[in-house]
């Protein structure tokens, strides 16, 4: 008779979440343009993007789905892409050109893109009365074990007129090696 040998697999998933008012006004984006906290320029801070006190820590893990989510539903949507650095970053006003330095490059540690084709209209009501969420999937964007934070800046893609005030909430959701 065989001997049966059990394996065990252990998943261990995260959810990070930050999320930033953009400034009371409707001052449309350009490609290309940074989208920032309205009182400080802050971009998106993800803390402890793995959670403290995970078994193995010399393991890495990998991002596997994000979600953008917006407190308006604007008929023409944001076509954004967001740049993730394992270092802070210099804070970039709002609606001014993103352009990250050659330090800071070296710092990228990926570019996770929510297009056009992806939205998704949760409220129909129209502008603030609604909203809509914009998921990617299947990313796999793999981080090294010693990632922590992670630190965010969202780039509109696209001619974007926001809604005064408008809300975008980050969600990474990750999974440990």
């Amino acid at each position: 008779m065989a001997q049966v040998q059990e394996v065990r697999v252990q998943f261990n998933t995260g959810r990070s979440v930050d999320t930033i008012t953009r400034p009371s006004n409707t001052t449309a984006y350009t490609a290309g343009d940074a989208i920032s906290e309205i009182t400080t320029n802050d971009h998106f801070i993800f803390s402890n993007i793995f959670r403290p006190g995970t078994q193995n820590k010399q393991l890495g893990g990998a991002i596997a789905t994000a979600r953008l989510h917006s407190s308006a539903n604007k008929s023409t949507k944001l076509d954004a892409e967001l740049w993730l650095f394992h270092t802070d970053i210099v804070k970039v006003v709002d609606n001014d050109a993103f352009a990250p330095t050659d330090t800071e490059m070296l710092t990228l540690v990926g570019i996770i893109d929510f297009p056009l084709a992806n939205w998704k209209v949760g409220n129909a009501g129209a502008d603030a009365a609604g909203n809509a969420v914009c998921e990617a999937f299947n990313l796999g964007l793999a981080l090294k074990s010693a990632t922590t934070d992670l630190y965010g800046q969202l780039v509109a893609r696209n001619a974007y007129t926001p809604v005064s005030g408008e809300i975008f909430t980050v969600e990474l959701i990750t999974s440990r090696d």
